[in-house]
């Protein structure tokens, strides 16, 4: 997608993209090898295994999953679905011991016995599997299947919130700091087992949004439409290299059943102030189609409080020169409308096709009154007592448009996928700050002064991915692909401020800026099964180009560099209860839009945040090692070691000594190393629980000045959930989770936590549901702080609207339940597309 920007290229860089474009060439002239070589080898190879699938009445079962495993693998598997007759195939095996099995929520599991296939070349007839049913009454009972809460893969954690406390109608942003490990600011960043920064991928596609705007997205996205949440702290080398924390991807629900369906969702609740949702949900599957269409409304009124006290002080001495003590009492109102429209299609046994238009719409407006007393150090006397009234009115659009096809050269998993994507976001927010200032007495001593943002914010991003599967007959999978990624950001920052009772242009402070930054990546993953050991290598290469134009002071800057990211995954099954994992990933953690934009966002008049066009990207060699004990408890060690990391910093305005700023800044090295453990329990009939401990240590080396300053803390954190089955489908749930305090660059964060409970009533032959959730019952969620930095010294406490109670509604209809919503289709990939 150069082509776009020719203008931006130096000599250097048209000849970087000459051999990235030789690359990307001989990629694909590989991969178009491989699809010649490896179909015939396929389609030479072996014999069909068929039979029909009936329920207990003898009438045929169509789109049923039927699962063939090696008996004497158990790690191949080839799965294929019954047809509209409940016939099945599978074609092209080669000889070997194997038996069959078939999942049905409808039904009970069937597992057939061993037969074997010899000589090659003859065809294995199963006749009639008749399946026996779980019940006599099916027409109009859902029966759930009952997963773990969290579960462990090579390369992911899984965290299933559907069916459980955590699906409760409160915001993603709510929910995030219920998952373990992890930590969400109020303004959107995400902490993951001590690491800050971490990705965030909704469906599997990044977001290309600012802490702030990622922090309104999921504020605007309920729990009730996430399906499950995938944590991975190394990804391979398929996933984007960005996000050297890791990546959380949030996966949001999709009706699976046959026929027309639809889930209708309402709760309601309060906090400090009130919150109300509702979606409804609609799908219609056939055998080869797919549409889908899904709104949510969410409404929620907070109420923050913050207390900040700074100490500036002398730069000779050290000592405090002046002392600010402020108090904030912020009242968002977030309004939220997200929609979700889309259509599958099965073109043919190995093509399908699928579009998705992806969107939502929303206001934030804020009030927020602020207290500053100003103070000198020496005589405590009060210089001024500041009163602010901040307003501020954002709103914002968010679309998205995909394509996704997907061509399957046989049913062992030979394929080839292809994601064009083009996202646009646009946000403005207008604010208005009105100061006035008194003595003790209250009697004026300055002027009153005001200050006026237009703040609008534009992204275009444009993605296409490809991405290439071949599996070959003894254990091994090829795996390659393509990313090319154009984002484009414009904010046009404009103030006014108040001189002599009059509103005038302030040029120091706007500021017309324009990013553009051009990613072209390829990877390749080979992996490896034989026996109890699985390995997986790869290998990510990365070549990002970038150009900031300041329009206003007209400066240019530009930056391009090439990166090699590997990655390795070994595991060795000891046998089914316990199995060793280790593995390593190269990451990096690019400048975000925003960061890199060097304009300033007034919060009053004493403090402004500011981006920093200076910024490099950070790298990160990161570790970890597992073990899995009796198939379910999970014991992790890991250990990351980061280069120029980004965190942010603060001091005080050298033009404007009583002025506070804070922004990024490339910080010396960070190290994390940390211990967790998972721990699912079966108590009693009636009472399962899943615990999860985290230790973890992090170790800043700051340069401050001449000398270099060392950061480090240790961390303990858990969390908690039990839930208890009552009769009569009545479920209790109790949660909650503790983290002892945290060391963020130059900040300390002191402890913080919650306790949450539920309770769970379904009714209507387990068609409605209703649950009642009190979050952070003893309002303990709260934010306290330190930071030491230069010049500045800041304690501050945050009062976050945290304690919530809700109250939800369920209600599911229409469709086939008897095909259950679990099972796997030939268009499995294409469910879990966004």
């Amino acid at each position: 997608m150069y082509f776009l920007y020719p203008n931006i290229l130096s000599v250097p860089q048209r000849i970087a993209r000459i051999h990235i474009m030789r690359s990307t060439y001989i990629l694909f002239l590989f991969i178009a090898a491989a699809l010649v070589k490896a179909s015939p080898a396929f389609a030479q190879s072996g014999f069909s295994i068929r039979g029909k699938v009936v329920d207990h009445r003898e009438k045929t079962l169509p789109y049923m999953t039927v699962s063939l495993h090696n008996a004497e693998n158990v790690t191949q598997t080839v799965v294929t679905v019954t047809d509209s007759t409940g016939t099945f195939t599978f074609k092209n095996i080669i000889s070997g011991k194997y038996y069959i099995s078939i999942k049905s929520m409808a039904h009970q599991d069937h597992i057939g016995n061993r037969f074997n296939i010899n000589p090659p070349g003859n065809n294995h007839d199963m006749g009639i599997i008749q399946l026996v049913s779980k019940s006599n009454v099916m027409d109009e009972v859902i029966i759930e299947k009952k997963k773990n809460l969290i579960e462990q893969q090579t390369d992911k954690m899984i965290v299933n919130i559907e069916n459980s406390a955590l699906s409760d109608g409160s915001s993603s942003l709510e929910l995030l700091n219920k998952i373990p490990g992890l930590s969400v600011s109020a303004d959107g960043k995400v902490t993951l087992k001590g690491k800050s920064d971490a990705s965030v991928m909704i469906n599997g596609k990044l977001t290309y949004l600012s802490a702030d705007q990622l922090a309104n997205l999921l504020r605007s996205t309920s729990s009730l439409d996430v399906t499950k949440i995938e944590v991975m702290t190394n990804p391979s080398s398929k996933y984007e290299a960005a996000g050297e924390s890791g990546i959380i991807n949030i996966v949001l629900k999709k009706g699976l059943k046959q026929g027309f369906n639809g889930t209708v969702n309402l709760n309601g609740g309060a906090g400090r102030g009130a919150q109300l949702g509702g979606s409804i949900n609609l799908n219609y599957r056939t055998s080869k189609t797919n549409f889908f269409a899904i709104y949510n409304q969410y409404y929620q009124n907070l109420e923050n409080r913050m207390e900040l006290t700074r100490y500036l002080l002398d730069n000779t001495s050290g000592e405090p020169e002046f002392i600010s003590k402020q108090t904030n009492l912020e009242k968002p109102k977030l309004r939220s409308n997200n929609f979700r429209i889309g259509a599958d299609f099965i073109l043919s046994p190995k093509n399908s096709i699928g579009f998705l238009v992806n969107g939502g719409f929303g206001k934030f407006p804020k009030y927020e009154p602020t207290q500053n007393d100003f103070s000198n150090a020496a005589t405590q006397k009060l210089l001024w007592r500041a009163n602010t009234l901040t307003e501020g009115r954002e709103r914002w659009e968010d679309m998205l448009y995909n394509i996704n096809y997907v061509h399957k050269f046989n049913e062992n998993g030979h394929q080839l996928t292809v994601d064009l994507d083009h996202v646009y976001h646009y946000s403005k927010m207008d604010q208005s700050l009105l100061t006035t200032y008194n003595d003790e007495a209250q009697q004026q001593i300055r002027p009153v002064s005001g200050r006026i943002g237009d703040i609008p914010s534009r992204n275009k991003v444009y993605v296409g991915k490809l991405d290439y599967t071949l599996p070959f007959e003894n254990g091994l999978k090829f795996e390659a692909g393509y990313k090319g990624s154009l984002v484009k950001t414009e904010n046009d920052l404009r103030y006014d401020t108040l001189q002599l009772g009059q509103y005038v242009p302030d040029l120091k402070t706007s500021n017309h800026f324009i990013y553009h930054e051009s990613i072209q990546a390829g990877y390749i993953n080979v992996n490896k099964e034989w026996g109890k050991f699985n390995t997986q290598i790869g290998l990510r290469g990365e070549y990002t180009d970038t150009k900031g134009e300041q329009l206003t002071t007209n400066k240019t800057f530009t930056k391009n560099y090439f990166n090699l990211f590997p990655s390795v995954f070994l595991t060795y099954s000891i046998n089914d209860q316990h199995k060793m994992q280790a593995n390593y990933s190269r990451r990096v953690k690019r400048p975000s839009f925003w960061d890199m934009n060097p304009f300033r966002v007034y919060t009053d008049p004493f403090s402004y945040y500011e981006g920093n066009s200076r910024l490099n990207p950070s790298f990160a060699n990161s570790f970890e090692l597992g073990y899995t004990l009796l198939g379910k408890y999970i014991l992790t060690a890991n250990y990351s070691h980061s280069e120029d990391v980004v965190n942010e910093i603060v001091g005080r305005d050298p033009s404007e000594p009583n002025t506070v700023f804070e922004r990024p800044a490339n910080l010396g090295t960070f190290t994390n190393m940390g211990l967790s453990l998972t721990v699912p329990l079966q108590l009693t009939k009636w009472w399962t629980a899943t615990y999860f401990g985290n230790f973890y240590r992090n170790k800043y080396e700051l340069p401050m000045g001449q000398s270099l300053s060392i950061r480090a803390g240790n961390t303990l954190a858990f969390n908690g959930q039990n839930t208890f089955s009552l009769p009569h489908n009545w479920r209790f749930e109790l949660g909650g989770n503790y983290t002892s305090g945290m060391t963020v660059g130059v900040h300390e964060l002191k402890s913080y936590g919650l306790v949450y409970s539920g309770i769970q009533k379904n009714f209507l032959r387990n068609k409605a549901m209703l649950k009642l959730v009190i979050n952070d019952i003893f309002m303990t969620n709260q934010r306290r702080y330190e930071t030491n930095y230069t010049d500045i010294r800041t304690f501050g406490k945050i009062n976050r609207d945290s304690r919530s109670a809700l109250l939800t509604f369920t209600y599911r209809f229409g469709g086939d339940f008897s095909s259950g919503k679990d099972r796997s289709t030939s268009s499995e990939d294409i469910k879990n597309r966004l």
